[in-house]
């Protein structure tokens, strides 16, 4: 009997999944994620509380796993020595890519179809974890650089990886978009913030 729970909870996850991705949160029906779960409606709110409980449960681990890499980035950047923010960057990217490995999807609905729901912020919550962790690092390389350039950067810098992710399927060119993009981004950061030469 677990085992039919499990897979009826199972299948209202996997016909969420393709309701958010196509019409996003404010655009989901909970009475079409049940048909397309093959369960009454009234079942389906024996699983879930709720659309909100629904959205919650299909982006929770994406959410645990970026807090994750962020909580890594914030010891990547700890110690006595200073690591550069390109190589945060890359340490990041590579935290990315491995989110997006597992969990594309759910990062996609999350970035791009959460509006109305309580992960709206989602971009803006990032970012600032990025931005926060950059500005730590410029921080211990003793460069006080203008905070607005450095948020604009962690935001261009997210929005890149996210669109190269979504966009290029084949996994070399990705690597190398994704090395070129840290090189637009990051090569000699330090001295283009400060605006010297």
């Amino acid at each position: 009997m677990q085992y039919q729970k499990e897979e009826v909870r199972a299948r209202i996850l996997a016909a969420a999944l393709d309701e958010f991705e196509v019409h996003g949160y404010l655009g989901a029906q909970v009475r079409r994620i049940a048909e397309r779960a093959q369960v009454s409606t009234g079942n389906l709110y024996r699983y879930f509380a709720s659309k909100d409980d629904i959205f919650d449960t299909i982006v929770r681990s994406s959410y645990a796993r970026i807090g994750a890499l962020m909580a890594d980035a914030a010891s990547f950047c700890s110690g006595s020595q200073t690591r550069g923010v390109k190589n945060l960057a890359s340490h990041l990217a590579a935290g990315i890519m491995a989110v997006y490995a597992t969990h594309g999807r759910q990062l996609t609905i999350i970035h791009e179809k959460s509006a109305g729901s309580k992960h709206a912020n989602f971009l803006t919550t990032v970012t600032d974890m990025i931005h926060e962790r950059m500005r730590m690092e410029l921080a211990r390389e003793g460069i006080a650089a203008d905070d607005t350039l450095v948020r604009l950067v962690a935001t261009g810098f997210f929005s890149g990886m996210v669109t190269l992710l979504r966009t290029v399927e084949e996994p070399a060119r990705l690597q190398e978009l994704i090395s070129r993009m840290l090189v637009f981004y990051f090569e000699d950061l330090e001295v283009r913030l400060l605006g010297t030469s």
